[in-house]
């Protein structure tokens, strides 16, 4: 009996374990507050929007959907030039919404930032297309492939 009892509570144990990870590719990567996010170029927002893409490390005019994306979104209609900045990452959730039922999911993850000196910039929202069985959220690793030289992450442990 005894030997039952310390085995159960062995498993009892081990699932009080967590899923936290230090690997960004991760899907159980969790930012932790006071998290940043370094703008480490000036980003120039066009004329009549309010957001910028960027896609494999680069902007972009237009992104594939079905290949990580992100957006840099800003308060107001451009034309605004975005300076190199420290944001301060204040919530970062992930979600999914349906773009066309039953084929087509959108999978993305949002970050919320805030900058004593530009206000104005609101979030990056970072997203890709996939079926429903096949979908799954962005990892950090994806928005860094995706942000390329624009951003840096720096992680609270």
């Amino acid at each position: 009996m005894r030997k039952h009892g310390l085995m159960l509570f062995a498993l009892l144990l081990a699932g009080c374990q967590t899923t936290a990870t230090t690997d960004v590719n991760s899907l159980w990567f969790k930012i932790r507050p006071g998290s940043t996010l370094v703008l480490n170029q000036p980003v120039e927002i066009p004329e009549g929007e309010a957001h910028v893409d960027f896609q494999n490390g680069q902007l972009s005019g237009g992104v594939d959907e079905y290949i990580v994306n992100c957006s840099l979104d800003i308060e107001n209609l451009g034309p605004h030039t975005v300076s190199p900045d420290t944001f301060q990452i204040t919530d970062a959730s992930d979600s999914q919404e349906w773009i066309s039922q039953p084929d087509i999911m959108r999978f993305y993850k949002v970050l919320r930032l805030r900058s004593e000196r530009q206000p104005e910039v609101l979030k990056l929202v970072c997203q890709d297309w996939d079926g429903p069985l096949m979908g799954r959220p962005v990892t950090v690793g994806e928005i860094e492939k995706a942000v390329g030289d624009y951003f840096t992450f720096r992680f609270t442990p």
